[in-house]
């Protein structure tokens, strides 16, 4: 059993204002908390069930997630069930510092680049196309994502249970809470050679069509209203994907796919 207070402190985290206030967020399953073994600021807590540390198959990994984190604390599965987020969780789950990553360091790193490829989230509301667009995105071997804001947070649980491991991988960074700190960013990048690209159904550009430069910067727009007028009026280019069935439009995860895979194949040749 554990104190109510500590009950409190891991429901809180399934809030951002509770993951704001302590800088934590809570990952959770097996892949997961590998993946956060791995991560700079290793694991704070490590919460397992009787059931999940009997587990055999995990037994080398439980291992050594119990000397990696700093707080190893064995729950009843009511409880796991009760600071879970998922229905049928497996019984493990790690508390790991927020990532720190500064937006205004992160795009000098960018800009020394001599080849960058950079994806830009603008107000991506729903967490699991959020998720699937940091995974994918990770699977192409792309630089660097900012979030604009407005943007789900991060660290919503359903995201971070969506990138299945790829927060890990790859720099995340989320412009400030202030009016035109996207739009500045997309500036900053610009005025260092990147070419801004938006994906848009009524874009006039041809996908098939692009030729990606070494430099380049693509805008996901939000699944209700596309990119924001903001964002959209500094872009060099907006381009679509031909559509030849009677589909209205596409999930924001899978358009960012569809784009990811066309760049990475032409710049990988």
């Amino acid at each position: 059993m554990i104190s109510k207070s500590k009950l409190h402190y891991f429901k809180a985290l399934s809030q951002k204002k509770g993951r704001d206030k302590v800088g934590v967020f809570l990952v959770e399953g097996w892949r997961n908390v590998e993946e956060a073994m791995g991560a700079a600021g290793g694991i704070e807590i490590l919460l397992y069930t009787k059931e999940a540390k009997g587990e055999s198959r995990y037994s080398s990994l439980f291992s050594a997630a119990l000397k990696r984190s700093r707080e190893p604390l064995e729950v009843t599965a009511k409880e796991f069930g009760q600071i879970a987020d998922t229905v049928t969780g497996q019984g493990i789950a790690a508390v790991v510092k927020r990532f720190s990553l500064d937006v205004e360091s992160e795009i000098r790193r960018l800009l020394i680049k001599e080849n960058a490829f950079v994806l830009g989230a603008d107000h991506i509301a729903d967490p699991g196309n959020l998720g699937a667009i940091i995974r994918t995105a990770d699977w192409f071997g792309i630089d660097a994502i900012i979030l604009s804001p407005g943007t789900v947070d991060l660290y919503n649980p359903k995201v971070v249970r969506s990138t299945a491991g790829s927060i890990f991988h790859l720099p995340i960074v989320s412009s400030i809470e202030a009016a035109g700190s996207f739009e500045q960013s997309l500036k900053d990048l610009q005025s260092g050679g990147f070419r801004l690209y938006g994906a848009s159904v009524k874009g006039k550009g041809d996908l098939r069509s692009v030729k990606w430069p070494k430099k380049s910067f693509l805008v996901i727009g939000s699944e209700a209203r596309g990119i924001s007028e903001e964002a959209a009026a500094l872009l060099d280019e907006h381009i679509a994907i031909p559509k030849f069935g009677k589909a209205e439009s596409l999930n924001a995860g899978v358009a960012a796919g569809i784009f990811l895979s066309h760049a990475s194949f032409q710049l990988r040749k």
